[in-house]
């Protein structure tokens, strides 16, 4: 082989070593704009008294006072105002004790912030329901050796859920098969928080028109209802709407922006195409759903309250 074949030939192998390789790459996949997570708001209660390891209770003795704090972490990615979060005292009468809030109802005084790249952990705010000098003391004499104190505390806050479809086909003719399809499930971001969107399917929906299926579910395991109602306690409900509502019609069971969630905490949101699209519509497009509600949650703390 002389010279010049043969470096016609390397030239032919290193074009070839570049093909390969380039077919090799896979496919890459839009990042979530998400930190994503099952958390929203996370209270729990502070020590009341001491710790004793064996009893593995909260002790103090009759006659001797114990605070009632509670701190609120946001481990979800919502702001909470000031006065979207409402704590309330339960599971004891309040006057058997002195030194506790009048009602036993605090609610957050400042923002408490979302979990982000800046602030990873999230804000955090501690409600004291003890503010006096002498915190809370139980007034009523012991008849036995001891008496557990049960204390619960009520957490209501208002939050949203926040996903994102990234690539919606905008397809009007759905026999041409470039560009991206119509008949497939969608990756589908979901923010953090203790509801989730779990999947998106886009499909066809008439001449023309094109609809995107959520499916969604409480996954924290608290009670949920609309921004503005209260709680039932029959059903769960909460509220939602679109990035662009003047093309997008939104319903579940029937019910325009707004859901109720089955026994498993479950629920499918249809989005619409209200129009159809005008010929030769061929794109891909965002299609953003954000979920509404209050989520309210029940946790516990006892103090042992010893004979002296």
């Amino acid at each position: 082989m002389n010279k010049k074949g043969f470096v016609l030939l390397l030239i032919i192998a290193v074009v070839l070593a570049g093909c390969e390789k380039k077919e090799a790459a896979p496919p890459t996949k839009d990042a979530s704009p998400y930190i994503g997570g099952t958390k929203g708001l996370v209270a729990e209660f502070l020590d009341m008294g001491i710790y004793n390891d064996e009893s593995k209770m909260n002790e103090i003795f009759e006659g001797e006072t114990f605070p009632i704090e509670i701190l609120l972490r946001n481990k979800g990615e919502e702001d909470l105002q000031a006065g979207d979060v409402k704590v309330k005292i339960k599971g004891i009468s309040l006057s058997d004790f002195s030194g506790i809030v009048s009602n036993g109802v605090l609610w957050n005084v400042d923002m408490i912030e979302k979990i982000s790249e800046v602030n990873e952990v999230g804000g955090e705010e501690t409600l004291d329901f003890t503010p006096g000098t002498d915190d809370a003391k139980y007034l009523i004499p012991l008849a036995g050796s001891s008496y557990d104190v049960d204390v619960f505390a009520e957490v209501v806050y208002n939050y949203k859920t926040h996903s994102s479809v990234p690539k919606v086909c905008f397809k009007e003719d759905l026999t041409d098969p470039s560009i991206c399809e119509v008949d497939e499930v969608k990756e589908v971001f979901s923010s953090a928080a203790p509801i989730q969107v779990l999947s998106a399917e886009e499909k066809r929906a008439g001449t023309g028109k094109i609809a995107v299926e959520f499916k969604i579910e409480n996954v924290g395991g608290g009670d949920v209802t609309t921004p503005d109602e209260d709680f039932n306690s029959r059903y769960d409900q909460l509220s939602f709407e679109s990035s662009d509502p003047t093309i997008w019609e939104c319903k579940s069971g029937g019910k325009l922006n707004a859901a109720r969630l089955d026994t498993e905490g479950k629920a499918v949101i249809l989005c619409k195409l209200i129009n159809p699209m005008a010929e030769d519509t061929l794109y891909t497009k965002q299609l953003d759903l954000t979920l509404s509600y209050q989520y309210r949650v029940l946790i516990q703390e006892a103090v042992r309250v010893l004979k002296q």
